[in-house]
């Protein structure tokens, strides 16, 4: 049984949204998965504290309030 489609991303990628940190950070990988424009794929993350939003295509690398970067994030930008 092919279930490929029910895993492709449905939405296009869009500029993420963004909200003036609360310096609480925790930033968590979501559910949401959206179209790059190469036809890849890009996984959201969102911040628990203020819901800002980062895909791996953005120019800058989401850190916990404790100043780590998240591993399912350093996974997602290759850092590791």
């Amino acid at each position: 049984m092919d279930t490929g489609a029910m895993n492709a991303p449905t939405q296009p990628a869009r500029p993420v949204d963004a909200w003036p940190c609360q310096s609480i950070c925790v930033w968590a990988r979501t559910d949401e998965v959206w179209v790059a424009d190469a036809g890849g794929v890009l996984h959201v993350f969102r911040c628990t504290g203020c819901s800002s939003e980062w895909v791996r295509t953005e120019a800058w690398t989401p850190v916990d309030a404790d100043g780590r970067v998240p591993p399912d994030v350093v996974a997602e930008r290759g850092l590791d």
